[in-house]
């Protein structure tokens, strides 16, 4: 089968491959026990494109001699494979190869195509007696359920018109219709309870003391509250309770161990990490952060230049409107021009389509006179011909198919007279029923009653110890797996007392280094303080200095005034190019400072893509290394199945070779022990065979 499916790959699917197991057995193993007219029937019963392709490979002797032979030579002998299997392929090749043919005919359509063509075309077939079709009562096979489509939530929300009866009416209107619809009810209501015959009703003279009583209740609910008392001190919680206890199940203390599994994976993994690259990533994280904010503020600082650059735009944008309105007044302006311009041209031209159409409608109408008298009298002709052949057509076709029906008809009564004889004569039939007696068909292991009994007796007392041996691997497996769940549960808890020692260590841990960052910014608030009192009063001091100087400085130019005015303009200068001096420097001191910043946040920037770019080369050489690794392990994986294949396609050979001998001596052994037995089966199948024989005698000369 192997080297079939490999020669036929293309046209065979492994779907089919237990029918062509059965069929190749058959073929190469039974073929002579069953006759080639019986193993037509299984050839037959499958579908028609399958069976082809099996037939061309199977009876291809030569092929099989070539090929398939010295695969059967590992296992048979020469003697057995030549004489056995080749020779009864080989003398039923011919017929094999008819089968193929017809079968290949059905798979192509082309019984139906040479149907359709012996000449029913244009004739009508006569009825015929419908035959009966069997039908299934498909007692197993429900009927499918029905899916309903899936309904369509509509995504949109239709807003209906605008109401028109709002135009009708204003508010004032509505309350004065309200107040006059109200008066009408009151007035009507009156009339109705002062008119009563039976009972008249005093209106406004009963009491209602329901808000009475509802008052009285409320003020007594009141005066139990007391809102002006103090509160006294809260009760303190009682957690001297028992706590709840839930109860923990085995899915619950497998999802745990999981989850701890999962953890000790990662802490394993970035253990394993920092091995394998030699440092640790805590300060690059904190550089990561440093430079995030640095980056924050400068994307900041971006939004408010874009921000700057978005009004200038607008503005821009305003303008380049105005400037496309203008634009577009003046192409609409050149637009209206031109379409008036194309509309007297289209006019023209409609002009001119209308002279042709006339001009083209009298000629029309010449050719309308003349023209379909000629046709007519052509076709007239052309049908009168067509009529005539097609009249001797179907005449010689109903004479050829009366005379074929007529020979059918003979045909048909000769095979029922001859079928008729056959049955009336009847061989005497005699039952008798010896439990030592097999059928005698000739099939494999082919055994009698008593053999039978023995054998199921055998298959009952294995059966009950498969059933024990599996009893008892049921068993060991749950002990297996509640002594794997008790250690899982004590590995838990193991771990549980661990991460609560753990977790009030790190909460002690906790509330000191909040307690010490609490002190140290207090520290840091205060030390802020001293330093912003410092700054103020430096700030204070040089402002009182900058007043006194500018004080003297005044009275310093007054005396100068009061002497005339000399060198005035000469002060007025020197201040001023101070000014600039100073303005100069503070220029000089921010240039530095942003140049200096510049510089060391391109260093920075700098250093940070270097080991970025380390980090990946780190990570793209431990991938390397992991997918290398990966694909050892899958080679290795792979020889190994190939390996466990092959040992196991031995096993399993030796186990079939031992299996097969077994069976041999167990045979032999019967055999030995009830030779009575075996006599009457070899008389049973040599009586089956002439019985055979003599059927096939029989229909052969019925045939001829």
């Amino acid at each position: 089968m192997s080297q079939f499916y490999n020669d036929m790959a293309a046209s065979v699917l492994r779907a089919d491959y237990t029918l062509y197991l059965v069929l190749a057995y058959l073929t190469l193993f039974r073929l002579e026990e069953l006759t080639f007219t019986e193993y037509r029937k299984f050839i037959e019963s499958q579908e028609p494109d399958k069976m082809s392709v099996f037939l061309s490979y199977t009876f291809d002797t030569e092929h099989l001699t070539n090929t398939v032979k010295w695969d059967w030579l590992k296992i048979f002998d020469l003697e057995y494979v030549e004489g056995s299997m080749l020779r009864p392929i080989a003398e039923s090749a011919a017929l094999a190869e008819k089968i193929r043919v017809d079968m290949l005919a059905k798979a192509s359509g082309l019984a139906a195509e040479k149907e359709a063509s012996e000449g029913r075309a244009g004739i009508p077939e006569l009825p015929k007696k419908k035959l009966t079709r069997p039908v299934s009562p498909r007692l197993t096979k429900p009927a499918p359920r029905a899916v309903p489509l899936p309904e369509k939530i509509p995504q949109e929300v239709l807003a209906g018109k605008e109401p028109r009866y709002l135009d009708r009416t204003n508010v004032a209107q509505i309350e004065s219709q309200k107040v006059e619809r109200l008066a009408l009810h009151r007035e009507r209501t009156l009339k109705k309870y002062s008119e009563s015959k039976i009972q008249p009703f005093k209106l406004n003279e009963t009491r209602n003391t329901l808000r009475d009583a509802r008052r009285e209740a409320e003020l007594k609910l009141a005066s139990n509250l007391q809102f002006e008392a103090k509160p006294g001190p809260s009760k303190p919680v009682d957690r001297t309770a028992k706590k709840p206890e839930f109860r923990m199940n085995a899915a619950a203390y497998l999802r745990e161990d999981s989850l701890y599994k999962k953890k000790q994976a990662e802490e394993a993994k970035i253990i394993e990490a920092y091995e394998s690259e030699l440092r640790d990533s805590t300060e690059y994280y904190q550089w990561q952060t440093e430079m995030r904010e640095k980056d924050l503020q400068g994307r900041r600082e971006q939004v408010e230049r874009v921000r700057t650059l978005a009004k200038l735009s607008a503005e821009e944008a305003h303008l380049a409107m105005e400037k496309q309105r203008k634009d577009n007044a003046d192409l609409a302006t050149r637009i209206k021009a031109e379409s008036a311009e194309m509309k007297r041209q289209k006019a023209f031209e409609a002009d001119m389509n209308l002279l042709m159409n006339r001009q083209l409608i009298q000629e029309m109408v010449q050719v309308r006179e003349h023209a379909p008298k000629e046709a007519q009298t052509r076709l007239l002709e052309q049908r009168k011909e067509r009529r005539t052949v097609i009249h001797d057509e179907i005449s010689t076709l109903l004479a050829e198919k009366k005379e074929e029906e007529r020979r059918e008809l003979a045909e048909r009564e000769e095979r029922a007279r001859q079928l008729k004889a056959h049955r009336e004569i009847k061989p005497p039939k005699v039952d008798l029923f010896d439990p030592t007696e097999s059928v005698g068909l000739g099939l494999l292991d082919e055994m009698s009653h008593v053999e039978m009994k023995e054998r199921l007796a055998i298959n009952r007392v294995r059966e009950e110890e498969r059933e024990k041996s599996t009893r008892q691997n049921i068993l060991s497996a749950k002990e297996k797996k509640d002594l794997n769940l008790r250690k899982r549960i004590d590995n838990i808890e193991r771990i549980r007392a661990a991460a609560t020692s753990a977790n009030q260590a790190s909460r002690e841990k906790k509330r000191e280094r909040e307690k010490m960052e609490a002190l140290k910014a207090d520290e840091e608030k205060n030390r802020a303080n001293l330093e912003l009192l410092a700054s103020l009063d430096a700030r204070r001091e040089a402002t009182v200095a900058q007043r006194q100087a500018l004080a003297d400085e005044e009275e310093r130019r007054q005396a100068a005034m009061a002497f005339g005015g000399q060198g005035g303009h000469a002060s007025e200068e020197k201040l001023h190019q101070g000014l600039l001096l100073g303005a100069e420097r503070e220029m000089g001191l921010r240039q530095g400072e942003a140049q200096k910043t510049s510089k060391i946040y391109e260093e920075t920037k700098k250093k940070g893509l270097e080991m970025k770019e380390a980090q990946a080369k780190r990570t793209a050489a431990s991938q390397r290394r992991f997918f290398a690794s990966q694909a050892e392990e899958v080679n290795r994986k792979r020889e190994e199945l190939a390996r466990k294949h092959k040992e196991d396609a031995a096993s399993k050979k030796e186990a079939f070779l031992a299996q097969r001998e077994k069976h041999k001596a167990i045979k032999e052994k019967i055999v030995g022990l009830n030779p009575y037995a075996q006599s009457l089966n070899e008389a049973s199948k040599t009586k089956r065979d002439k019985q055979r024989l003599a059927q096939s005698q029989q229909v052969n000369q019925g045939n001829i």
